[in-house]
């Protein structure tokens, strides 16, 4: 009973004299133990649940409304409420996972509701973006309920160097240094293991999916471009040699609409290729002063194109002209392909600080710098990767951790 008064509410003690006191007036007909303190427990776990809830409830509605994220950036023309975004010394971080080596790619589910991170010690996890979010102010009586990571997957033999979600299926899809890609069938749990592989010739450093998740990009530690049938993975490659890079292509991506691809290389250039017949249509050769290209990402309206290299400096290239637009420096990137990339709404750019262990942030359209966000990252940070539906982003590091960052504020 001692034990029961002292985990209980403190009317038990009450409740337990009245019962002794009834049961001595009707001649011991009434219960001989105390009543249960059960429904002071539900009361409780029912408060706790709707405070949890609510705010499940608020980041729902925050990744519905981040699906309507207007038309991104447009330097044609002036928008009444420019960069309302929040800037990166704004974020907090909600959720931290380890790896057991570093921590080098990740990326999000088109929605965002899920991301992905992959690892030198070849494993991979998936976390919801939800849990992760609501984690840091859930209740110490949670802490192993609800928990972020929803798969932890091992297939690879090395370091995982790519990594993206189907647009369509329940398929994560990695590339790594073993020369192999793997699908994982993330809808079942106790399978670890990869569902489809597929061998290359060299190891793995980017790919991409067609929005219909008919077709994937490939860019290797190889200078000629794969696109490659989902289904038969039956490899198509383009028909004029010449037009391929001269070295190891660094990143791959989409257009929105899929009619057009980048490439960027270590031999300093970027090109544009037709998304239909794999044709070069255009060449940015010494990109970035003749240094490697290490990342690529079209604008949402696929009128821009938001390079980085290892000159240290982010250009925002306009595709008709080829012109460069802007210029974004003040971050230290030589040694990594540590890369840059939009904010969700394209307000933003954003590139990790191999210095500094801290990201760097601009104003898109001004190429204005703001503060960096210091990271607490004991090591290189080696990728950032936002959510393409809300302020949210990951940042991985060779300190064997990936940070998820999130505002609250909106």
């Amino acid at each position: 009973y001692q034990r029961r008064v002292r985990g209980s509410d403190k009317f038990e003690k009450v409740a337990y004299d009245l019962t002794m006191a009834l049961k001595a007036a009707t001649g011991g007909f009434m219960m001989t133990s105390a009543p249960s303190n059960r429904l002071s427990q539900l009361v409780e776990y029912g408060i706790r649940y709707e405070e949890v809830n609510e705010e499940t409830e608020t980041h729902s509605k925050k990744l519905e409304m981040g699906m309507n994220l207007g038309p991104g950036l447009d330097l044609e023309y002036d928008t009444e409420d420019m960069n309302s975004s929040p800037t990166m010394v704004q974020y907090e971080t909600a959720y931290v996972t380890s790896h057991k080596a570093p921590c080098r790619v990740a990326c999000f589910t088109s929605d965002g509701k899920l991301c992905a991170t992959g690892s030198v010690d070849a494993s991979l996890k998936i976390m919801d973006v939800e849990r992760m979010i609501s984690k840091s102010q859930q209740l110490q009586r949670q802490e192993n309920e609800n928990h972020p990571v929803i798969r932890t997957l091992y297939d690879h033999l090395d370091s995982v160097t790519a990594l993206t979600f189907h647009p369509v299926t329940t398929h994560l899809v990695s590339g790594a240094k073993d020369c192999t890609v793997k699908v994982f069938d993330f809808t079942k749990p106790n399978v670890k293991k990869a569902v489809k592989c597929l061998e290359e010739g060299a190891a793995i450093r980017s790919i991409a999916f067609h929005s219909t998740g008919d077709y994937m990009l490939m860019g290797m530690d190889h200078p000629i471009i794969r696109l490659y049938d989902y289904e038969t993975l039956k490899c198509f490659v383009s028909s004029n040699n010449h037009a391929q890079h001269t070295l190891p292509v660094s990143a791959i991506c989409w257009n929105t609409d899929c009619t057009m691809y980048a490439s960027c290389s270590m031999d300093g250039s970027i090109k544009l290729w037709d998304g239909v017949s794999s044709r070069c249509i255009k060449t940015f050769s010494e990109a970035h002063s003749g240094a490697e290209v290490t990342s690529i990402q079209f604008s949402r309206n696929g009128k821009y194109v938001l390079s980085s290299g290892k000159d240290s400096v982010v250009k925002l290239w306009e595709v008709t002209s080829g012109n460069v637009l802007n210029e974004y420096v003040g971050v230290t990137q030589q040694s990594h392909r540590t890369g840059a990339m939009f904010n969700h709404t394209e307000d933003l750019i954003i590139a990790p600080d191999e210095k500094g262990m801290a990201v760097g942030c601009w104003d898109a359209r001004t190429a204005e710098p703001h503060p960096q966000l210091v990271t607490g990252h004991n090591n290189v940070i080696r990728t950032v990767q936002h959510s393409p539906t809300m302020p949210a982003f990951m940042s991985c590091s060779d300190d064997f951790r990936a940070r998820f960052w999130y505002y609250r504020g909106i």
